[in-house]
């Protein structure tokens, strides 16, 4: 750690140069120390130091030239090599708050000065080409022959592309389904909070990569983990497990742009909802909830000990991994009915066999150069510390809709596919509830990675191809999702609950019937003692809701089971 008493000593001799130049008081010394107190330690006092040096040598030169009344007329230069500064326009003229100040000029000068300093509000950094161009596209694509519907649509252009082929050329168990999770979760954390794609929407996901064990899922989670470290973007990955609701808070209010890489997902979720007692555990899933949603500001709650905290625009992005079991049975019904299941992208699980292991070619883990440079491309601009209020300093602003880059739709095509794929989940509503609630937003998880592969393709909208390749996506993980739960989660209903969930499933069949077959097979996983069934269904009848009765069929014999009743 830096010694106090020489940054003290430099910072003074920055501190006599604002004095001389009668510039706005400004506490140097104080805010360093506490800044290399709190934050980064030596490496960040270097820095600062560097920054101070190259600003103290630019005040002499101006002193050396100026008398004491020409000193008045100059203000810092953030970007130009000259700057003119003339006579005010109205005199009495408001300074500004902070060090950076407009100054009473007595007669125009011009001042050759090197830019040392960054901006307060950098304008975002272009991410696309001008206007119809894109740097991918669909038609480079190739897949190979063979391929299975699902994995075929691993193959896409652009940067998650070339993401997803980088982790699978270095895995002993490659999965391209995992890669490509992996992939839009790097892709969408570098454009968070500054891409803003057609219907408003953000970047960030919820991906859950659910595979049995052995299958290789570390690899993909590896490779996340050094990706991001190539390209310089560490310091935007969050926390691989979560404790505590007020301890993301915290991490947040300084961080709201994160990539979280979690492993062994399954058991974070269990620990959280088997804390029932615990409210500063249980309380994750509500943040979780409101973390996904897109340009959000939360305000937290108030207590004895803790003052309200104000979360600017959080884009959290969790890629985790666990095995499908684990996960399911981790959840509870009221994180579906509640929304917190359907925010998340489950990769596919069922019908693949595990990946055989190969030899991998030394040197495989390391990402391509060019890879990485095209990333650092798409790296959020970073602020100086000495442009940020002192007030400032632990806390990330809200992004202006001015200073987002807006993605717009490339076409009537791809907005009407997108629209029409909302439709059909809404339709689910009156047909079945669970599968409403499990895929009432899986449109705007396609909207996300169609962004997402759009911005990687270098685009400046996002075309028809992104749309419908995000869309065929999306409904793969609500297929996943949807067996999911049919296979391995446990939900106990009370008594009230379940004879209204069988009301319901006999109410969505053809024809308003369902076989007693078809009954026991839908809810096997819902009967705790195994005669939960039969009781509701004799409520049911009791009350006039359902009848017994048979449906015939063209060939065999006419199935028995419960209808509704006129």
């Amino acid at each position: 750690m830096t010694d106090p008493k020489a940054v003290a000593a430099w910072m003074g001799r920055v501190q006599e140069t604002f004095n001389a130049l009668k510039w706005a008081p400004y506490d140097a010394q104080e805010r360093a120390c506490q800044f290399i107190a709190g934050r980064d330690g030596d490496e960040a006092a270097a820095k600062l130091k560097e920054l101070f040096a190259a600003f103290e040598k630019q005040a002499a030169e101006i002193t050396a030239k100026l008398d004491v009344g020409e000193a008045e007329a100059v203000k810092p230069v953030v970007k130009p090599a000259t700057v003119v500064v003339e006579k005010p326009k109205a005199q009495g003229a408001k300074p500004r708050p902070g060090w950076r100040r407009d100054f009473i000029a007595k007669a125009a000068v011009k001042v050759a000065v090197a830019p040392i300093i960054e901006a307060a509000q950098p304008k975002p950094k272009l991410i696309t080409k001008p206007a119809s161009v894109r740097r991918y596209d669909w038609n480079e694509v190739v897949i190979p022959k063979g391929v299975g519907d699902i994995e075929a649509l691993t193959y896409v252009p652009g940067l998650v592309g070339r993401i997803v082929e980088w982790i699978v050329s270095g895995a002993r168990r490659p999965n391209r389904v995992m890669a490509l999770g992996v992939a839009l979760g790097i892709v969408g954390t570098l454009i968070g909070r500054r891409v803003e794609g057609p219907t408003g929407n953000a970047t960030h996901l919820y991906v859950f990569i659910l595979a049995p064990t052995g299958w290789g899922k570390d690899h993909p989670l590896w490779c996340g983990n050094r990706l991001m470290i190539a390209v310089g973007a560490q310091s935007l990955l969050g926390p691989g497990e979560f404790v505590s609701g007020r301890g993301i808070i915290k991490f947040l209010k300084r961080n709201p742009l994160t990539l979280c890489i979690v492993d062994e997902l399954g058991d974070v979720f269990q620990l959280i909802n088997g804390q029932q007692d615990n409210p500063w555990v249980t309380d994750l899933m509500g943040h979780f909830k409101k973390l996904y949603n897109s340009w959000e500001i939360i305000n937290t709650a108030e207590t004895m000990k803790d003052e309200t905290v104000a979360i600017n625009h959080p884009a959290v992005t969790i890629v985790g991994a666990c095995t499908p079991q684990a996960l399911f049975e981790a959840l509870k019904p009221r994180d579906i009915e509640g929304g917190f299941a359907n925010r998340a992208m489950l990769l596919p699980f069922e019908g693949f066999k595990r990946p055989p292991e190969r030899d991998v070619p030394e040197g495989a883990e390391e990402p391509p150069e060019a890879l990485v440079a095209e990333l650092k491309e798409l790296m959020p601009p970073k602020v100086s510390i000495l442009d940020r209020k002192f007030d400032e300093m632990d806390a990330a602003l809200p992004v202006e809709r001015a200073h987002r880059e807006k993605i717009r739709w490339g076409s009537d095509e791809a907005k009407a596919a997108y629209f029409e794929f909302s439709r059909e989940i809404d339709q689910w509503e009156d047909k079945s509830r669970r599968k409403f609630e499990l895929g009432m937003r899986a449109a705007e998880n396609a909207v996300r990675c169609a962004t997402i592969v759009a911005s990687g393709c270098g685009s400046p909208t996002v075309d028809h191809p992104d749309t419908e390749w995000a869309l065929k996506w999306s409904r793969v993980s609500f297929n996943a999702a949807e067996g999911g739960v049919e296979k391995y989660m446990r939900d106990y209903y009370e008594f009230p609950k379940f004879c209204e969930r069988v009301l319901e499933f006999i109410r969505s069949q053809e024809g308003s019937f369902a076989s007693g077959r078809e009954l026991g097979r839908h809810f096997r996983r819902n009967m705790k003692f195994g005669h939960e069934l039969e009781k509701a269904l004799k409520q049911l009848e009791r009350e006039g809701h359902i009848r017994e009765g048979h449906r015939s069929k063209s060939r065999g014999p006419a199935a028995q089971g419960w209808g509704i009743s006129e």
